[in-house]
This record gives C-alpha cells, structure tokens and sequence, in this order.
C-alpha cells in the first residue's frame, strides 16, 4: 500500500467518522427537542406528592425547587412576590372557630417567571396556575388541575433549551426569520388561581373581595403599555397561551371564546394526534386579566372531563404523560411558524 493512498484512506477515514458523528449529534438533539414521557412522570410524580396551596409551606418549598430545576435549564428566573386578600376560612363567619379572626386575611403568593432569551424584540409567554386548591378536609393533589400544565412547562423549558444550544451551534438554524421561537420565550407559573372557597365567586358573593386569578392578576398589573404593545420588561406580548387541565387521560382540549383568531389557528395547524378545537365557551381563568389589557391570547383548557375535577380522585390515575408529551410536542411546532 502506497504512501499516498494510505493518506487518502484515512482522510476518508476522517470525513466519514466527522459526517457520522455530525449526524449522530443532529439526531441526538432532534429527538431531545421532543417531550420526554419519562421527564413528565417525574414532574407529576413531584406535583401531587403534597397538596400546596397558595401561601402554604409546601407551595414555598416547591416554588424554590421550581425555580433550582428552570435555572439549571439555562432560563432566567424570578420570584414575583405579592400581596393578596383572601376569605379567612378560621373566622367564625366563614365556619370557623377562631372569634378574633377577621373574615378577610392577608397572604403572600408568588409567581414564577422564567425567560429564555431570544433574538427578537419579542415576548411570547406561556402560562398555567401550579398551586393546588385548599380543602380542611380533603386530600387534594390536582394532577390534573394545575399538575398537568406545570409538568408540560417544566419540559417545555428543556426543549427550548436543547433547541436554542442547537441554533447556537449552527447546526439546525433556522432560514425562517420572525418565529415565535426567535422571541424571548417566557413561562410563567401563576400562584393562587384556585378560590379559597368552595365556589369561584363566593369570596366576592360573600365578602366583596375577588377569590381567584390572584397570581395573574398581580402579573398582569406589574405589565408595561408600551407604543407596541403590552410589554414585560421592556418586550411586546406578541402571544400569550394559558393551559390548563391539559392532561387527562381521555383528553379533549378546548380554545375558548375570546382568544385570538390568528394564534388559534395557528395552534390548530400544528395539533397532529391532540385533539383540540374552537368552541363558542367563556371559561373564567388566569387569561382574563390579560384579555382586559388587549395582549393576544389563547386559553386551553379541558372542560369535558370534569368527574374528578376538584375531588379527591384528580390524582395520577386519570393522567396520559403520553397525551401531555403530545401537546407539548404541539407547543414547540407553534413556536417554531412564523408569528
């Protein structure tokens, strides 16, 4: 064997080895850009592992490993903390036994907002509520109810991570300027949008003080208006999507009425195996105070399978990580269109 063929050969050698390993790494990461089931499991498994109401113990304690898990994804977090009233269920007036307790009390809750940066002047926010609704006398998890929308933005904070790495690397950058990706993307984790009450109005029906939508509403206040738009430091809200009870096993999912046109069709083009539609529904959620402020939206939400719905039994056991997975393989196709 010639000198020269053996420099030929293992040139080829090289090229080849270099083309396979490029390959295997473009792989690698295009099947890390997609929801993992088992990153789902573990995320639920935690969320219902103790109830956590706004301004309880366990809700403190599971903000901060929140926030441990999305900094380690590379995202910017904040702690937005605020001041709320809520009905003082240890008032006799509401039931209670405490004589001095006043029926309305002072709480602290506290939102979580997680940002990825992009290179537009853009914001796109995701948001969902990941406090569970207090019960004296029931053991509630909320797999479903707050559960399943945390879980889909705790993995949609690594997809988006892998997917910014990969763009950072040359490797799968996009020709396709003006994607939602190409925004900053936010998460925003809502504290207190249960009502402390049984009902969603009862705190305003019997104390004349709102119940419900707390975190949202203190996020939506802190909000900028802007000659472009309503903006979060400084960015215009191009599209906010608020989801919840995403993750039931015979999932239907719902864009209720009010949200935008264009964004829910959008959403629409990309659902695959999710099964979602437009309905003619008004649903109360933590979308409201941002419709009232003109910020694009959709609200997602399951409002057909409701048996287990504020129950004892909204527990792993009526969860599809596969169907959470789904739709939140649907959200990074969304980010990726043009906006």
């Amino acid at each position: 064997m010639s000198v020269v063929f053996v420099k030929k050969f293992l040139g080829l050698a090289c090229v080849t080895s270099v083309l396979m390993s490029s390959a295997f790494a473009f792989e690698f990461e295009q099947d890390a850009a997609l929801f993992s089931v088992e990153k789902i499991d573990q995320a639920m498994k935690r969320f219902v592992k103790a109830p956590h109401p706004m301004a309880s113990f366990e809700q403190k304690k599971y903000t901060q490993e929140l926030r441990a898990n999305l900094s380690r994804e590379g995202w910017d977090v904040q702690v937005q903390k605020f001041k709320t009233k809520i009905p003082n269920t240890a008032s006799e007036k509401l039931g209670g036994k405490d004589k001095k307790a006043t029926p309305v009390k002072e709480v602290e809750g506290e939102n979580l907002i997680a940002l990825s940066k992009g290179s537009d002047r853009c914001l796109v926010l995701i948001g969902g509520h990941y406090d569970t609704k207090p019960y004296a006398n029931m053991k509630f998890v909320g797999a479903n109810d707050g559960g399943s929308s945390t879980a889909a933005m705790l993995e949609l904070a690594r997809v988006v991570s892998v997917l910014r790495k990969a763009e950072a690397s040359n490797r799968t950058v996009s020709n396709d300027a003006g994607r939602f990706l190409d925004c900053t993307v936010g998460l925003a984790f809502f504290d207190g949008e249960e009502a402390t009450l049984a009902d969603w109005n009862d705190g305003e029906r019997l104390l004349g003080v709102q119940d419900n939508i707390h975190g949202s509403r203190a996020f939506a206040a802190n909000l900028e208006k802007q000659f472009d738009g309503i903006a979060y430091k400084g960015l215009p809200i191009k599209a906010l999507l608020i989801i919840d009870m995403i993750g039931h096993k015979e999932q239907n999912l719902f864009i209720t009425r009010g949200s935008n046109s264009q964004l829910a069709q959008k959403l629409l083009a990309q659902r695959s195996t999710t099964k979602i539609t437009s309905v003619n529904l008004l649903i109360e959620d933590d979308h409201l105070p941002f419709a009232q402020l003109g910020v694009p939206f959709v609200h997602i939400i399951d409002w057909t399978n409701l048996a287990e719905w504020h129950t004892a039994n909204d527990t792993l056991d009526i969860i599809s990580n596969k169907n959470i997975a789904d739709f939140g393989d649907l959200l990074v196709r969304f980010l990726k269109q043009r906006r």
